[in-house]
């Protein structure tokens, strides 16, 4: 009774085998000596959460396999969504963050900004895929701050490519509508940061004339950099928050 196979902090898993507690404290570290009692924190407290052997690797077995069938349904993307995968199997946010953690420090897992992967998963264009890439890159290389809309880049390479180079940090949305490849994003805002440093300030006009592109796209990346507190407005001009 003392070992049913469900997750639980060690202090549950000997409530009922009536045995003492320096007792049952031994007991337990005998167990996940063992390896029979699988520890999911770094600690020894009895209230830390536990499994027995057959339950967890139960349950990384299905950890597993979401995550890998994730992959195999969307190699493009970096992996399952944390709160996706949690869903999925079925686990209270207690249990699933220190399962998630204990599979994260053993490298059995990695988790990156939300998302869940093997660590073997990168993101890679197939043939067709990367023809898609390289006519976007070429769009986007001709016209560095006059980019095509989100809307013309996933209807001419499609969603998931898009949003896979927005993944590998090579394109940066910077609304809902205006997209720049990193390294021309990167420029823009050293060139808007190198302006207001040598005059106080900056307008709208003068950024645009700056980049030799129209209004669009400069009002939205100054409304970006105003709201990842880059700058802030003063009337019709800009200065640095920072």
């Amino acid at each position: 009774a003392a070992m049913a196979l469900q997750i639980a902090t060690i202090k549950e898993m000997f409530a009922k085998s009536r045995l003492e507690h320096t007792v049952a404290e031994e007991a337990s570290k005998e167990l996940i000596d063992q390896g029979r009692i699988v520890l999911f924190e770094e600690t020894g407290r009895d209230d830390a959460l536990a499994a027995a052997s057959p339950q967890f690797e139960s349950l990384r077995t299905s950890v597993l396999k979401w995550v890998e069938g994730y992959h195999s349904q969307y190699p493009l993307r970096r992996g399952i969504p944390r709160e996706e995968l949690k869903s999925r199997l079925k686990l209270t946010p207690k249990i699933f963050n220190a399962v998630l953690s204990y599979l994260s420090r053993r490298n059995i897992l990695l988790e990156r900004r939300g998302a869940v992967s093997m660590p073997g998963h990168e993101i890679r264009f197939n043939g067709e895929n990367q023809a898609k890439v390289e006519a976007l890159r070429r769009r986007f290389a001709s016209s560095p701050y006059a980019t095509p809309s989100i809307k013309e880049c996933h209807a001419e390479a499609g969603e998931e490519v898009v949003n896979a180079l927005i993944e590998l940090e090579e394109l940066m949305p910077v609304s809902q509508e205006v997209i720049f490849r990193r390294s021309d994003y990167d420029a823009m805002i050293e060139m808007v940061r190198a302006s207001i440093r040598k005059n106080g300030q900056v307008t709208l006009a003068e950024v645009r004339d700056m980049l030799g592109t129209t209004r669009k796209y400069v009002q939205a990346l100054l409304e970006h950099m105003d709201a990842i507190g880059e700058t802030m407005r003063d009337g019709d001009a800009r200065k640095l928050r920072k």
